[in-house]
């Protein structure tokens, strides 16, 4: 506390840095901010299913994996991305939430389409998950943003909770 009473950090960053929430403010001016989000999107049942690295996952690589879950965590190196057939069948199937250890769910280029299609059908989005050390398979997923009102998007604190 170099002779003060307590320890006192400024901190300097941006609501995408980090793993963090976006709200659907994030591609839509004077659409919802994230303190007006759905908490529930970001807490219960969740799926973590490794794809490979660098692929372009379609409707196919989801179809018969998510059935009974309402939450998928994409754990793909970083750079495995959703094509809009595969956002388009997770709406479909009424998925909650995706987390993907990825800066993005979808690729560059195609970040407003993924991204929309993605959130105005109330589906979180949850990006830049460390998942390297977790095992593909069923958890309880918290993951709350920090309430930064109408904010575009905002860090949060990701935890994966599984029941042995």
């Amino acid at each position: 506390a170099k002779g003060a009473e307590s320890n006192f950090t400024v901190l300097s960053t941006n609501t995408h840095a980090g793993t963090h929430v976006d709200a659907k403010k994030h591609f839509v001016d004077g659409a919802q901010g994230i303190g007006e989000m759905d908490l529930a999107m970001y807490y219960g049942p969740v799926r973590v299913i490794t794809f490979p690295e660098n692929a372009m996952l379609s409707r196919s690589d989801f179809e018969g994996r998510i059935d009974d879950i309402p939450r998928v965590a994409i754990h793909g190196g970083g750079n495995t991305f959703l094509l809009p057939s595969a956002a388009e069948y997770l709406v479909g199937k009424g998925i909650r939430c995706i987390v993907t250890d990825g800066m993005s769910p979808a690729p560059l280029g195609n970040e407003k389409q993924i991204h929309c299609c993605l959130l105005y059908n109330d589906v979180g989005i949850v990006e830049n998950v460390v998942l390297s050390d977790v095992a593909d398979g069923d958890y309880t997923l918290v993951a709350f943003p920090a309430n930064y009102g109408s904010l575009d998007g905002a860090p949060a604190r990701v935890v994966l909770l599984r029941e042995d």
